[in-house]
């Protein structure tokens, strides 16, 4: 298909990246601007704002994102204004025209012109949004340790979080954990802390079947978290140290956490065009803004009623607009009429703490570590960058086993997240540290990679032997077999002794091991592979460390003697 075409994309979020990948697979001219230069994971920013995640884990750059597509362009920038008329996107970076349009902008806070919310509550609809507020807790809880006026104790210690969907509950059982964790050893200042979560409803999750409702409510209620429910207990008015109720109610608290609600986040003066409730960009069923053919609005910017129903504006059918709305502009520039937008509902999931989530599916209804898991694995699923999900995986499996969280203080350049860090900037450093100690990571590195080209080179030398032993177990291809074998550890071990690709090559070793541990050295089969399926283990843990930590100081990956995390 021809590329003569501009499609210009505001916004990067999971619908602006999604029509991205559309269109320049397609071999569309695709140009994605954005104020930041890395796509943040929404659904995972309550767990950096509760130190369970760093924040590092739930962003990924745009420009790695695109880069197995030439077609496609991404630019830091901010987008000030647009004129449908003329086609022309004005940015602090210049003027830009396009033949289509697709706005993705996202949403931000909805404080529903409440006094004082918007200047003192937090909310957490961005990285730096979760930062702040992790910073913020972290600050109450240690001067909370310090603190000896009563009333100033208490008000450090109560934390009220305004809203009862998913984001109000999974922060409600985050920060219960995170409270436990840091004032283990204060279990005076733990009883005297309060977790308050006021919904505005008769009950949580709303959008949830009444039983995972319930089921929410009292799984939070074990946890120590207070629940308030009523249309009269709503929020009236926002202060530095109290919060107001309708009423009269007043709650003493430096913390107030907003989730109840967002808004759309329009980038361009919307008087000439449609919109509705929360501000957003009211859309033809084909996506299409009414008078502009051209342009779209997808994700939390677009009012997007199917079969009267409104769209509650998910990360799922983000992800779906994005494509509906690239295959619509693929067919009008074939000279197609666009299609209606057709959703399937893949279902709505929340976690509610450690071992406990609800996810709801038409029939289907889970609760407690079986809602819990899938919403892992969903979540680990769509989140981008391999290294992202090894990382959160190993965060979620030392919450689940040892109950730690990241709880350090962030050092710039967090707290602004202007863009993503360069190569020549590492986020996080490991110190030099003595001279002695620098060597350590060579050491393991050698250890391990003297095992496998040992065990390389012996299977080199004894083919024919090893190929027979392999067509005695009844595997099919037994010489291809080894000749991979051979190979993966060959590629692995130098990798490892080079530390050059250091992460790819033990996860290549544990790609090898994980198969022939339990093909050749399975001890339920045979009680005499015990010792040799143990030390395999063994050697799976410390590849896993290896990938998680890298290569060290001594490494071709590290050539400044810096490993960046």
């Amino acid at each position: 298909m021809s590329g003569s075409h501009q499609v210009v994309i505001v916004g990067a979020g999971f619908s602006g990246i999604t029509a991205s990948r559309v269109l320049a697979r397609a071999g569309i001219n695709v140009l994605l601007i954005d104020r930041n230069s890395y796509h943040t994971f929404i659904p995972l920013l309550y767990q950096v704002a509760t130190g369970l995640l760093q924040p590092q884990q739930v962003i990924y750059p745009v420009g790695r994102v695109l880069k197995n597509y030439p077609q496609a362009r991404f630019l830091q920038a901010e987008v000030n204004d647009i004129d449908f008329e003329r086609q022309i996107a004005y940015t602090n970076a210049g003027e830009i025209d396009y033949d289509f349009l697709i706005l993705a902008t996202g949403s931000q806070p909805q404080f529903s012109e409440v006094p004082g919310a918007s200047e003192h509550s937090k909310p957490v609809v961005s990285l730096s949004d979760a930062v702040k507020l992790r910073q913020h807790l972290l600050t109450c809880i240690e001067q909370a340790k310090q603190e000896l006026i009563p009333e100033q104790l208490q008000s450090l210690l109560t934390f009220v979080i305004v809203g009862g969907g998913p984001t109000g509950v999974e922060i409600a059982g985050g920060l219960s954990e995170l409270l436990q964790t840091l004032l283990a050893d204060y279990p005076k200042l733990r009883q005297q802390s309060e977790v308050i979560l006021l919904q505005s409803r008769d009950r949580l999750l709303v959008n949830f079947p009444e039983i995972l409702s319930t089921y929410t409510a009292r799984h939070l209620h074990r946890k120590g978290v207070k629940l308030q429910f009523s249309t009269r207990r709503r929020v009236k008015r926002v202060t530095p140290e109290v919060v107001e109720l309708e009423d009269g109610t007043t709650i003493s608290t430096v913390t107030t956490i907003w989730t109840a609600g967002v808004e759309a986040n329009p980038v361009t003066d919307t008087t000439d065009i449609p919109t509705a409730r929360k501000g957003k960009i009211v859309v033809q069923s084909t996506l299409q803004i009414p008078n502009y053919a051209n342009v779209y609005a997808i994700g939390d910017v677009a009012y997007v009623k199917l079969r009267d129903e409104v769209l509650a504006g998910v990360a799922p059918e983000a992800l779906q607009q994005g494509e509906a709305a690239a295959h619509n502009i693929l067919k009008q520039i074939r000279g197609e009429s666009p299609q209606p937008f057709q959703y399937i509902d893949k279902g709505k999931a929340a976690i509610i703490g450690r071992n406990a989530g609800v996810v709801s599916k038409d029939e289907l209804q889970l609760k407690g570590i079986s809602g819990w898991l899938m919403w892992l694995g969903i979540h680990l699923y769509y989140l981008p960058g391999g290294r992202n999900r090894l990382n959160v995986a190993y965060s979620w499996i030392c919450d689940c086993l040892l109950h730690s969280r990241f709880v350090k203080p962030i050092t710039p350049p967090y707290p602004e997240f202007k863009s993503f860090p360069s190569a020549s900037k590492p986020i996080l450093t490991v110190s030099r540290g003595s001279k002695p100690m620098k060597y350590i990571p060579l050491i393991g590195r050698s250890f391990l990679s003297t095992i496998f080209l040992y065990s390389a080179i012996s299977k080199i030398f004894s083919f024919a032997a090893t190929q027979q032993m392999i067509a005695d177990r009844g595997l099919p291809f037994p010489a291809l077999m080894l000749l991979g074998n051979i190979i993966f550890q060959l590629v692995g071990g130098i990798s490892l002794i080079l530390g050059y690709k250091t992460r790819i090559g033990a996860c290549l070793l544990i790609a090898f091991l994980i198969p022939t541990t339990l093909v050749f050295h399975n001890f339920l089969a045979d009680p005499t592979e015990t010792t040799a399926f143990l030390k395999n283990l063994g050697l799976i843990g410390a590849l896993l460390m290896v990938s998680y930590f890298g290569a060290g100081p001594v490494s071709l990956d590290t050539g400044n003697h810096f490993d960046q995390v």
